[in-house]
C-alpha cells in the first residue's frame, strides 16, 4: 500500500508478518500519521520479498526469515522512531525543540508559582481598633479634645457665598454690607468658635478609627477618616476671620489669643494620627502664623501681647514635638500582610499572589524571585516595613540642610527607595515632600519667633538690633534657633530704614532676600527658588 494511505492491505500477508508489523508500530509511540506511514512501509517491503513465493507455506518461511533479520521489534520500533525525527524539516526541529522549551519553562513556573496559589489568609487583626488604642495610648478621655472639635462641627454655621469666593485678605477691603454680613455670620458661629477655644485646651487629641466594610483597611478606614476633615477646615476658616475682624475692631489682643487657639489646634494633630491628619494640622497651624504677621503689618502691636505670644510659639518651637510621623501609616501595611500571607501561628507564614505586588521592587526582582523560589516570609517582610519606616523617620529628624551637606555619592533617600519594594517606590518621593513640608512649618514658627523679637526690641528700644546676637544679650530671645535650610541662625541685615530677616529657603542659596517667583512670575513665599522673607511682611504675602 502507498505511503500516506489511511489504511494498509495485510490480506496479502502471512499472519506473523502482520502481527510483526502491529507490534512494530505499537512499540513506535508516534504520531497517528507518521505511524501510518511507518505501517504502509513496513508492508510493502514484506510484500516485494514475498512475492516470489508460488504457495503461502513458502510465504510463511520467507516472512519468520525476514523477521528475524529485522529483530527484535522495541528496537526496530525506536530505531524508525528516530529515523523518522532526524527526517523532519529544519524548521519543524526548531518549531519542535521550541514548544518544548516553552513547555519546560510553564511547568517551572507553575511548579514556582505554586506555593504562591496554595493556600488563604487569615484575617484576625482589626487595625482600626489597634490604631485607635495606639494614639490613645492608654490617656484619660476627658483629656480628649476630638469630641469638642465635632460639637464645634456640629454648630458650625455655613460661609456665605460671597465670601468663599472673596480674595479680600483684610476687613479693611469689605464695604458695608461685605463687613455687616461677615460681623452675622460670625455672630452665628459664636458658640461654635467657643467650643474650639474650649478644645484648644485640652492636652490631648486623639481619632477612634471605625472601618465601614470588611475590605481592606485603606478603602474601609479611610471614608471615616476623610468625614471630619472637612469640618476642622471650616473652623479653622471661621477663626481666621473672627481673628482678622477682632484685630480690625482694634481687639488685638483677643486676636492673638485666638491665634493661640488655632495654633493649638493645628499642634492637636501633628504627630500622631494618620498622615492626612497630620497634613491637616500642618495646614491649619499655617493659618495663624500668618495671621499674626497680617497682624503686625496691619495694626500697632503694644510690647506686652508681642511678648505674650512670642512666649506662646516658642513653647511650640522648644518642645520639639515632630511635626510628622508615619508611625501609624505602617498599620495600611500590616492589614495587607495578614491578607496576602498565609499564617502559621506563630506570627510567620508563605506569600500567596494577592500579597506579591507589596513585596516585589520591579519587574527584575520579580522574574527572579519567581524563578528561585525566593519569596520573603511573612515576619521577613514585616522587618522590611519596618526598617523603611525606620529609616523615614530618621531622615524626617535630619534638617534638609544635614540633609544636603551629608558627604555621600547618593541622595539618602534614594538609597532607601533602592531598596523598597515597588509600593514603597511609589510613596517614597511623597514621604520626602512631607518632610520639607514638615520643616517649611518649622522654619515659619522660627521666622516668626525671631520677628516678634526684633518687633519688641525695636518698641522698647527704638531701634532695629544690629544683628540676631543681640536678641539674645538683651533677654528677647534664650537662643537664635537654626534655620534649617540654612544651617545657621536665619539671614538679617539692617536696611536703611527698617530690616530684612529671611531663610535661604529648600534652594538652600542665599539670594539677599529675594522671594521666589510663581507661575506667572509674581513673588511668592514659599516657592522652591529665591529665600523666604518673613520681615517685613511683603504686602502681597500676607495671609497667602
Amino acid at each position: 500500500m502507498s505511503k500516506g494511505h489511511k489504511k494498509t492491505d495485510f490480506q496479502n500477508l502471512p499472519a506473523c508478518a502482520v502481527e510483526f508489523i502491529k507490534l512494530v508500530i505499537k512499540k513506535m509511540r508516534y504520531r497517528k500519521k507518521v505511524r501510518r506511514d511507518v505501517q504502509a512501509e513496513l508492508a510493502t517491503h514484506f510484500e516485494d520479498e514475498l512475492k516470489v513465493c508460488a504457495v503461502d507455506q513458502e510465504k510463511e518461511q520467507k516472512a519468520q526469515k525476514l523477521i528475524a533479520e529485522f529483530g527484535d521489534p522495541k528496537l526496530l520500533a525506536h530505531l524508525m522512531r528516530r529515523a523518522k525525527k532526524r527526517c523532519r524539516p529544519v524548521w519543524k526541529k526548531v518549531l519542535v525543540r521550541g514548544l518544548q522549551v516553552l513547555g519546560v519553562i510553564f511547568l517551572y513556573l507553575l511548579i514556582c508559582s505554586s506555593p504562591l496559589i496554595i493556600g488563604r489568609p487569615t484575617v484576625k487583626v482589626n487595625y482600626a481598633d489597634w490604631l485607635t488604642e495606639f494614639v490613645r495610648a492608654d490617656r484619660d478621655a476627658v483629656d480628649n479634645a476630638r469630641p469638642y472639635y465635632e460639637k464645634a462641627i456640629e454648630l458650625y454655621v455655613e460661609m456665605p457665598g460671597w465670601l468663599i469666593k472673596s480674595k479680600v485678605k483684610w476687613p479693611t477691603d469689605f464695604n458695608d454690607v461685605q463687613l455687616q454680613s461677615l460681623v452675622s455670620w460670625l455672630e452665628d458661629n459664636r458658640k461654635s468658635l467657643e467650643t474650639l477655644r474650649m478644645a484648644a485646651q485640652r492636652p490631648y487629641y486623639w481619632s477612634r478609627y471605625q472601618k465601614s466594610g470588611e475590605g481592606q483597611l485603606v478603602e474601609t478606614l479611610m471614608p471615616d477618616v476623610m468625614k471630619s476633615l472637612p469640618g476642622y477646615k471650616n473652623l479653622a476658616r471661621a477663626m481666621r476671620w473672627q481673628i482678622q475682624l477682632q484685630a480690625y475692631n482694634g481687639d488685638v489682643d483677643s486676636a492673638l489669643r485666638d491665634c493661640s487657639v488655632l495654633q493649638k489646634f493645628g499642634n492637636h494633630l501633628h504627630g500622631q494620627g494618620l498622615l492626612i491628619e497630620q497634613l491637616v494640622g500642618v495646614a491649619i497651624e499655617a493659618i495663624p502664623l500668618n495671621e499674626i504677621s497680617s497682624i503686625l503689618k496691619n495694626t500697632d502691636v503694644s510690647t506686652d501681647a508681642l511678648r505674650a505670644i512670642q512666649e506662646e510659639l516658642a513653647k511650640q518651637v522648644e518642645k520639639r514635638k515632630p511635626i510628622i510621623s508615619l508611625e501609624a501609616e505602617k498599620v495600611f501595611w500590616y492589614d495587607q500582610i495578614q491578607r496576602g500571607f498565609t499564617d502559621d501561628g506563630q506570627g510567620d507564614g508563605r506569600l500567596l499572589k494577592q500579597g506579591l505586588p507589596y513585596v516585589v521592587q520591579d519587574i527584575k526582582d520579580f522574574l527572579w524571585r519567581l524563578f528561585t523560589f525566593r519569596y520573603p516570609s511573612r515576619q521577613e517582610f514585616i522587618a522590611t516595613i519596618d526598617e523603611y519606616f525606620e529609616q523615614v523617620d530618621r531622615l524626617f529628624e535630619e534638617t534638609p540642610w544635614d540633609l544636603y551637606n551629608k558627604d555621600t555619592d547618593e541622595d539618602e533617600w534614594n538609597q532607601i527607595l533602592n531598596q523598597a519594594s515597588l509600593m514603597l517606590k511609589i510613596l517614597g518621593p511623597a514621604h520626602k515632600r512631607v518632610s520639607q513640608i514638615a520643616w517649611r512649618l518649622e522654619t515659619h514658627r522660627i521666622g516668626l519667633l525671631t520677628l516678634l523679637a526684633i518687633m519688641q526690641y525695636q518698641k522698647n528700644e527704638g531701634r532695629y538690633p544690629e544683628n540676631l546676637s543681640e536678641l539674645v544679650s538683651t533677654g528677647y530671645m534664650n537662643y537664635l534657633p537654626m534655620d534649617p535650610f540654612g544651617g545657621r541662625p536665619l539671614v538679617y541685615r539692617r536696611t536703611e530704614h527698617e530690616f530684612v530677616l529671611y531663610s535661604v529657603g529648600m534652594d538652600f542659596k542665599d539670594d539677599g532676600g529675594r522671594l521666589g517667583l510663581n507661575s506667572r512670575g509674581e513673588p511668592r513665599m514659599w516657592a522652591d527658588d529665591g529665600d523666604w522673607v518673613f520681615g517685613p511682611v511683603p504686602e502681597s504675602e500676607v495671609n497667602q
